[in-house]
């Protein structure tokens, strides 16, 4: 007989597993080119939709920690290139495209997410007026973000080369384009803000430059990574980007937007001038009046001089007038302190009669006394209620029923009811009997029984 070939079952959860694994492993980086249909944005914050073509559709998930940072937010009906990775939703068995990045399709994409991260940061404040910090009086460190190679950082040094102003500059070499720019200059912007807490720099200002280019070019600064970078940072920012034409994201979140690079540097340089002229002019104006001040001191010494004569009579006057104030003051303050000492015997006179020692010596023979009449009358009233209590226990003794079995009597009680027998009518013949004597108990069999006689014997 031929053995049945052994069959593997799986449970439903062991499946789908399986398949999920194979799903993630296979496709795990896809770009995938479709239309937006079935929109939906939940409470929790991610975003669901079908990406759908003439013939098929996928069920498509942006999770919200992926949300806040893409630049395009897609909108129902419009076409759009995807990168993700295919994963499965093991509760509904369904799989799904889990959504990395997104951008539109079609001519004038780059632009359209440009214009849709703008209007999405703008909705949450990053470009609001009200946050943009002013520069410092004197920005004597500076902060460049920029391509150690490019032609930015190059005019950036011939502005501060002219000038007059002495600051220094502190470069921070970034990519400027291409794939993960947007995250040097990002993690370069924390860089600065980390270092100034923990005390390693003292940047004043941060100039985050780049030439000209194409949009593309251009686009690691349309990154929302970087809006946010320059948000979050307490050092002012310049974004000094590209030609006069050029706009990006990251001049919308800056502090202060310069058109090029050198005119960057040079509203820093002009700043730091103006406040240096300004302290100059200060400085200036406060010699003058301190050079004013002492002349009007010294004509005022000279006149002095001049009414000043022989200061000897005068000396002689003032002695005369400071013994008599001290002898004066003497007997003031003699007659002040004869007074002050009757004030103080008085007082302790009155303190005297007021003091507690006499009263608490009253108060504790008073209490002596009390407490003496209260342990005599409690004594008393011990006594009273023992006498009371003997009498009370001799009466009882007397009509107890245990003093009249000592006199002979006797209970006699019926087994097993042990109610109490008062007449023989109530026992018939070969009843048992309890009878209870002064010292013990007896137990009895009735043999035979008298009627019960008037006088009661029998």
């Amino acid at each position: 007989m031929l053995n049945a070939p052994s069959r593997k079952v799986f449970k439903v959860y062991e499946l789908t597993k399986e398949i999920r694994s194979i799903l993630e492993n296979q496709f795990s980086d896809l770009w995938i080119e479709g239309e937006i249909s079935d929109l939906r944005n939940p409470r929790s914050g991610h975003l669901y939709f079908t990406l759908k073509d003439n013939t098929a559709t996928l069920k498509t998930v942006i999770f919200k920690s992926h949300l806040r940072f893409l630049r395009f937010i897609p909108k129902a009906g419009e076409q759009v290139l995807i990168r993700g990775h295919l994963s499965l939703y093991e509760p509904r068995g369904e799989y799904q495209l889990i959504c990395d990045y997104i951008e539109p399709k079609g001519a004038g994409a780059m632009q359209a997410a440009f214009e849709s991260l703008k209007k999405k940061l703008q909705k949450e404040g990053l470009f609001d007026p009200g946050k943009k910090k002013p520069l410092p009086l004197l920005p004597m460190q500076i902060g460049v973000i920029t391509s150690p190679s490019g032609a930015a950082i190059q005019d950036i040094m011939k502005v501060v080369d002219k000038s007059d102003f002495p600051c220094q500059l502190l470069l921070f070499p970034v990519s400027v384009q291409g794939g993960g720019a947007s995250a040097e200059i990002a993690n370069a912007l924390d860089e600065i803000n980390h270092g100034n807490e923990k005390g390693d720099f003292s940047i004043d200002v941060v100039l985050l430059a780049r030439g000209g280019g194409s949009l593309e070019d251009l686009w690691a600064f349309n990154e929302a990574a970087v809006a946010y970078a320059i948000s979050r940072s307490t050092i002012p920012v310049i974004s000094a980007i590209g030609h006069e034409s050029d706009t990006t994201i990251a001049d919308y979140a800056a502090d202060i937007q310069a058109s090029t690079p050198s005119f960057g540097a040079n509203i820093i340089v002009q700043h730091g001038m103006s406040t240096t002229e300004w302290v100059h002019q200060y400085q200036e104006k406060l010699i003058s009046l301190i050079q004013k001040q002492l002349e009007d001191q010294r004509n005022q010494l000279a006149m002095s001089f001049k009414l000043l004569s022989d200061p000897t009579p005068r000396i002689s006057s003032y002695k005369e007038q400071i013994d008599q104030f001290n002898i004066r003051l003497n007997q003031s303050i003699l007659r002040k302190l004869e007074g002050y000492k009757n004030l103080i015997w008085k007082a302790q006179q009155g303190l005297s009669h007021l003091s507690p020692v006499h009263r608490l010596s009253e108060f504790r023979r008073q209490f002596n006394h009390t407490a003496s009449r209260l342990e005599a009358q409690g004594h008393q009233l011990i006594e009273q209620n023992k006498n009371r209590l003997e009498n009370t226990l001799n009466q009882l003794d007397l009509v107890s029923p245990l003093n009249i079995l000592n006199r002979g009597y006797s209970i006699t009680r019926k087994i097993p009811s042990l109610e109490v027998i008062r007449e023989s009518d109530e026992v018939s013949v070969g009843d048992r009997l309890q009878i209870k004597l002064h010292k013990g108990t007896l137990i009895c069999l009735t043999e035979r029984k008298n009627q019960s006689l008037k006088n009661g014997t029998g």
